[in-house]
């Protein structure tokens, strides 16, 4: 990881921790309507549900400090994460789907069309099991009242930010390490709507390789790259049986 990686994720979790420390210091002070419901890691959860526009409604602002607070941070908040998110994408991009598809072309002979179709199915085939199946797994044994089903309905519910708050995890009282359950589930969600994306980006360069859309993506730059590189490695196949190389486009 980068540099500029590192200090993206620093300043995101900055962004994240300032909007929990607000919330929890205007809600959760003894006197306000609901205090009693907030602390530390609910307030994290709820801003992390507030930016990633997922809200599942379990738990909100009720006093008018908080409610202004929760309005200016989220038209701040809401555009910094979906920068943050599509910067995140951008960087998986290259070794995440370039990389692969250029080595079904070269290692097993595939073409620009047919690697992709292969890639984007292996990609669909692993994003459902990592970021929907294992942590329903997760979800169905630490939640006990949900069952197998409803925890995937609820990962498929949260990665597509419906969130529509019939189902809440962390909600029942008595749950051990409830306040880390939390913070895992803020993390999930970040990382689960990184994961869709980049799902959704290479569906819209397999469409655009079928001529179906004509609007290439913001974050197509790699692809390009990727496409000058093959363009390369070809121009230099006849171009090292002699020093000069400068003469070996029509060679």
């Amino acid at each position: 990881m980068g540099r500029g990686a590192v200090l993206l994720v620093v300043a995101y979790a900055g962004l994240l921790l300032l909007g929990a420390l607000g919330l929890w210091a205007l809600e959760g002070t003894p006197g306000t309507p609901n205090a009693s419901e907030w602390d530390l890691a609910t307030a994290f959860l709820f801003v992390t549900t507030l930016l990633t526009t997922v809200g599942y409604g379990s738990v909100a602002p009720l006093s008018a400090t908080g409610k202004a607070f929760c309005m200016a941070y989220a038209v701040v908040g809401v555009p910094i994460t979906m920068l943050t998110l599509t910067a995140a994408v951008r960087r998986l991009t290259v070794p995440l789907v370039h990389r692969p598809r250029l080595y079904l072309q070269a290692r097993w002979g595939y073409s620009r069309r047919g690697a992709a179709h292969i890639h984007f199915i292996f990609l669909v085939g692993v994003t459902s099991g990592v970021l929907v199946l294992l942590p329903a797994a997760g979800f169905y044994v630490l939640e006990g009242t949900w069952t197998y089903l409803d925890a995937v309905y609820f990962c498929v519910i949260s990665l597509c930010t419906i969130g529509l708050g019939d189902l809440v995890p962390a909600e029942q009282p008595g749950q051990p390490l409830r306040q880390l359950y939390q913070v895992a589930v803020a993390a999930y969600l970040l990382l689960g709507l990184t994961g869709v994306l980049l799902l959704a980006q290479t569906f819209h360069r397999l469409a655009e390789l079928h001529g179906i859309t004509g609007v290439a993506g913001g974050i197509s730059a790699p692809d390009e790259a990727a496409e000058l590189l093959e363009g390369t490695r070809d121009e230099e196949k006849p171009a090292r049986g002699g020093q000069g190389g400068g003469g070996s486009i029509n060679g």
